[in-house]
């Protein structure tokens, strides 16, 4: 099963609803009180620039997003899930390494934390 780990686009809008059900269906699995996040926050993110996704061919495999404040001094990389097809395969590790390199290239010097 072939698995891109990339940013993501304009084109991954329409993985916004399953991100977030993906999400929330987690959540509820593991008994966490992890954040509801809106279709609509997801495509922000997305459209800023600040998030990473997994796809294999047209399937939404893996997302994780980029917080930053105080002028992108802090950045977090929060959010991160591996929809359940696509589990037991190091997909987070991955989609981990993607985002933290990404989000030194993009907010070069920030002091960065991984959230989830």
């Amino acid at each position: 099963m072939k698995v891109s780990v990339i940013i993501a686009r304009e084109e991954h809008f329409r993985f916004a609803q399953e991100i977030c059900d993906t999400i929330h269906a987690s959540a509820i699995q593991r008994g966490t009180g992890i954040a509801k996040r809106t279709p609509e926050y997801i495509i922000d993110k997305i459209a800023k620039g600040d998030a990473v996704i997994a796809v294999s061919g047209d399937r939404f495999a893996g997302f994780c997003y980029i917080e930053s404040w105080q002028h992108g001094k802090f950045v977090a990389n929060s959010g991160l899930i591996v929809h359940p097809d696509f589990r037991h395969l190091g997909l987070t590790k991955k989609i981990k390494e993607k985002v933290f390199n990404y989000s030194q290239e993009k907010y070069p010097g920030a002091k960065i934390f991984g959230i989830t």
